[in-house]
């Protein structure tokens, strides 16, 4: 069955949104497996805390990993950086907002983050995480827990 077929594998992570950049990888696949289970939850009619739960990991995502990819792109001077960095502010600024539409009662709004972050990030691995390839490697790339990196950025 095809993506036209089945919505849902857009939920799949392919082979072609690999980077080659270890740490960036793990962090899509597991992007993408966040944004299924937040559908999943969603479509499953599960609790509100669980749901909120779901999102907390997505919006906890979203700052880590565009944490690791900025903290790397810093460090080999990648020419692009400063326009990467705003299409990540302006992307983290729509989850947040679509998840205080959840938070404040909207049922659907867990199933339509989901799509829109796996939407989203397809897209933007595709053509803007592209560019960076030949710029960032396994070397430049702080490979610690995404937790690590929050806690650093608020110190």
């Amino acid at each position: 069955m095809s993506g036209a077929d089945n919505p849902d594998d857009i939920f799949e992570f392919t082979p072609d949104l690999l980077t080659g950049i270890t740490p960036i990888d793990e962090d899509h696949k597991a992007w993408f497996e966040i944004a299924s289970l937040l559908r999943d939850c969603s479509q499953d009619q599960a609790g509100a805390s669980i749901v909120a739960s779901a999102i907390s990991l997505v919006e906890e995502y979203v700052m880590g990993h565009f944490l690791r990819e900025e903290k790397a792109m810093r460090a080999v001077n990648y020419p692009q950086y400063t326009r990467h960095k705003h299409q990540h502010a302006r992307f983290r600024a729509r989850v947040q907002a679509i998840a205080r539409v959840c938070q404040d009662g909207d049922k659907t709004a867990g199933g339509d983050l989901a799509r829109v972050v796996v939407n989203w990030l397809r897209n933007h691995i595709l053509t803007e995480d592209k560019k960076y390839y030949h710029w960032v490697t396994s070397s430049s790339v702080d490979d610690r827990a995404l937790i690590c990196l929050i806690v650093e950025k608020d110190e």
